[in-house]
């Protein structure tokens, strides 16, 4: 027997061990998400199980799944090789896990049964799902209808925004992401797990821009970073240490790293500066000035450097300005130089020797060969494209690129087409990188919305393929429980309409639509006790009518605003139903609903966000608007002029709800804004209640309230943020009492109180991952952190 039999046999025992383990170990979970499982078990089954080849939900019950602290599922099931049998339990997880590092049980609980039922049983109402997803044990939500489709491939939610990305090399030869953030850290996290590996490095006095690992034979390597404070830095990702520190002269910054060693082993660092001088440093040497590349003229600050493979598999270093330059590494000599058309903003090698690709300003991507020039233009959509990575997948040969928008679009380099698109990322992509591991490409990917994404083969080809799980929803309303028969009114992101019977699955038919851009606001107005009208806002800026009984328009036509109208409000005043409406236009017009009258037109100095209405149906009706000013008005129904401005100090204010339910707070409005801050104003006092609610890590997008009545009226608040959460406030104790990861921003929020308890409430919420209803109960929930 040859030394790799002997290796395979070994691993293949190894493998049959780690089995043996994890089946032995998951006989031990009591069926009880309760129970405190055992300290071992919590920390090391899932880990046993991946190893075996037998990371499945038999081998990992999902009780379990909630008290998990070790390697993260979400990484471990990126594992090659793994086995692949039923795993929506841990895939469910997966999709949830990276949001709930300090959430408590019941969050846990709630937000896995969320996912597995969404993801499980898309489109089946309540009556119609089996018992595992009816009932999971300390959760406080069943799901009644959804098609919602979170991602289970965020491999990290991180603190700071990174703009640079790169693999490296960490203790024992693990493999790692460096990422570079806006603060001047470099932070790693293990591809495996996600989890953060040693301290985050205090690295420069600017932004991290450009990262660049440069591995050496014997193991380990070199980490090289360039900032904008104009320095480049070279660190040992092992030890966390400086090894050399280099600075380009005057006021420039660092564009673009790269670096490579010699047959001899020694280090060589190329970089270039904002105004194009080329650099070297050779280790134990002093600095070469390789060359000073022109600007373009289209944009000045314009320059890129990469490696790449050039003729008999050497390497050659390529550089970008006003033209294209490839020099020998070895004697440095200029070899070509070539003209560049459009400003180059990212530059990569390809999986294909010889040939590389430049990202233009323009929005298009070139594809050149080392030798002959320029070879193929794929040509762009008008947004620069800012970030290349370069893969091999099954055979083909691709690139992703990354533009000024949270999709990764794919190219096929030899077919020389645009072939699919990755989606997931709820913000503008910052960086892009291959990860590279037995004989499989991964790509990793970070953006705005502070998530690194792993995007293995099989998520891949569904992009190349085109299928979508759940298309993103812009906006969805639900008609409250005391209608005959709830219906779920919901814009997609393809433009499509569709009004849905929640409680039998099925769809009652589209809205009418007249334009292939998707209405961007929606909302139910009572036309009788049974019977609900729904209003939605079209291109030509109107508000229109959908009785979705008769399935035709109905007569209710609303115009007077000159720009896109952005949000609807409704309700039951005391004098009858009322609208209104906020347009782009910096305008609140109110509506009375019964008439199809305008009633007043309220300016504003700043674009307005966000409106809220309310009535206690006796005596008092709020109306409320806020703004990018940071202020809510509270407008006088009779005059046009505001009844009082809150200043709220919470940036641009995205979100308002009124709460005019008896409970043992007055009457108040609820304010979140680009803070991560949710507010209470008191509309009695006109003062706010107590201090902003804090727990949120990003901007809050949606609020909605509500007040139960089990044993004494409690009023609650429910936040939804950028941050991938949705917080449930009690508001009269200002206690966060759940934390329910969404796996995807929710940017619609609405709720009305079940008609079959007085402790319930239906939650209706809408994002990029598709649309749900949840019934919830919070009664009696202890704080969450």
């Amino acid at each position: 027997m040859n030394l790799d039999d002997q290796q395979r046999d070994l691993h293949a025992g190894e493998q049959r061990t780690h089995a043996r383990i994890a089946a032995a170990l998951a006989r031990l979970i009591r069926p009880d998400a309760v129970t405190v499982p055992h300290p071992y078990l919590s920390r090391y089954l899932a880990h046993h199980a991946a190893l075996g080849g037998e990371l499945d939900d038999s081998h990992v019950p999902p009780d379990l799944l909630p008290w998990i602290t070790g390697d993260g599922v979400r990484g471990l099931l990126n594992l090659p090789h793994a086995h692949h049998a039923d795993r929506a339990w841990l895939t469910a997880w997966a999709a949830v896990e990276p949001y709930l590092q300090d959430a408590d049980l019941p969050s846990r609980c709630s937000s896995l049964h969320l996912a597995y039922t969404a993801l499980k049983f898309p489109g089946v109402p309540h009556q119609l799902l089996p018992q595992e997803a009816t009932e999971f044990a300390d959760s406080r939500l069943c799901v009644r209808w959804s098609r919602w489709a979170p991602p289970s491939n965020v491999l990290a939610t991180l603190s700071r925004r990174s703009l640079s990305l790169t693999t490296a090399e960490g203790p024992g030869g693990a493999a790692l992401l460096a990422l570079g953030n806006v603060s001047g850290s470099i932070e790693f996290i293990d591809t495996t797990t996600g989890t953060p590996v040693g301290d985050r490095m205090p690295a420069h006095d600017g932004d991290v821009r450009c990262l660049f690992f440069v591995p050496h034979t014997t193991g380990g390597g070199a980490l090289v970073s360039g900032s904008t404070d104009g320095t480049v830095r070279v660190w040992d990702p092992v030890r966390g240490t400086l090894l050399d520190h280099r600075a380009f002269g005057g006021h420039t910054w660092t564009s673009a790293v790269t670096g490579y060693r010699d047959d001899a082993g020694a280090l060589t660092v190329a970089a270039v500066d904002g105004h194009g001088t080329v650099k070297l440093w050779r280790e134990h040497s002093a600095e070469h000035h390789l060359a000073d590349m022109n600007a373009h003229p289209l944009e000045q600050a314009a320059f890129a450097l990469a490696l790449a493979d050039g003729p008999g598999d050497r390497q050659v270093l390529v550089g970008v300005g006003h033209t294209l330059r490839i020099w020998d590494i070895a004697d440095h000599r200029l070899l070509h130089e070539y003209p560049v058309d459009a400003p180059v903003r990212s530059l990569t090698d390809t999986t294909v020797p010889g040939r590389f690709a430049t990202g233009h300003s323009d929005g298009s991507i070139t594809l050149w060969d080392t030798a002959s020039g320029a070879q193929a233009i794929f040509p762009g959509e008008g947004e620069p494209v800012t970030a290349l990575a370069a893969l091999h997948i099954d055979g083909l040969d691709l690139l992703a690129s990354a533009a000024s928008g949270p999709p990764i679009a794919l190219w096929d380099i030899g077919a020389e087409r645009r072939t699919g698109q990755l989606t997931g990322h709820t913000d503008t992509v910052t960086a892009l990188c291959t990860i590279s591991a037995d004989g499989t490409d991964r790509l990793a990917s970070t953006a705005r919305d502070n998530t690194v994404r792993l995007w293995d083969t099989r998520a891949i080809h569904h992009a190349i393929s085109g299928t979508a799980e759940a298309p993103a929803a812009v906006a969805a309303a639900i008609t409250p429980d005391s209608a005959a028969a709830p219906h779920l009114a919901v814009s997609y992101a393809t433009a499509q309409t569709q009004v849905w019977d929640t409680l039998s699955g099925t769809a009652t038919g589209p809205f009418g639509s007249d334009t292939q851009l998707p209405p961007p606001t929606l909302t139910w107005a009572p036309e009788n006790q049974d019977r609900h009208l729904l209003l939605w806002a079209a291109t030509d800026h109107t508000i229109r009518s959908w009785d979705p009984v008769r399935g035709t328009a109905a007569d209710i036509l609303l115009k007077g605003h000159s720009q896109p109208v952005r949000t609807l409000a409704s309700t039951v005043a005391c004098g009858g139903r009322r609208l209104a409406i906020s347009g782009d236009d910096f305008t609140v017009r109110w509506w009375d609903l019964d008439s199809g009258q305008p009633l007043q037109l309220w300016r504003h100095p700043y674009t307005v966000r966000t409106v809220a209405a309310a009535s206690d149906g006796v005596s008092a009706d709020w109306f409320a608007s806020g703004s990018t000013d940071g202020a809510v008005r509270l407008w006088d129904t009779t005059g046009g002029t505001p009844r009082h401005v809150f200043y709220c100090r919470q940036g641009f204010i995205n979100a308002v709800a009124i709460n005019a339910g008896l409970s043992r707070l007055p009457p108040f409005l609820a304010s979140g804004g680009d803070d991560g801050t949710v507010r209470l104003w008191d509309l009695a006092a006109l003062a706010p209640i107590g201090e902003p609610l804090q727990g949120h890590t990003d901007a809050v997008e949606a609020i909605t309230t509500w007040t139960t009545f089990a044993d004494v009226p409690r009023p609650y608040v429910a936040s939804s943020s950028r941050d991938g959460t949705i917080r449930f406030w009690e508001a009269a104790t200002s206690r966060c009492v759940l934390q329910l990861a969404t796996g995807s921003p929710v940017h619609t929020l609405s709720a009305h109180l079940s008609g079959e308890s007085t402790s319930s409430v239906v939650l209706t919420m809408a994002g990029e991952a598709g649309v749900a209803v949840l019934e919830l109960d919070l009664e009696d929930l202890s704080p969450t952190r």
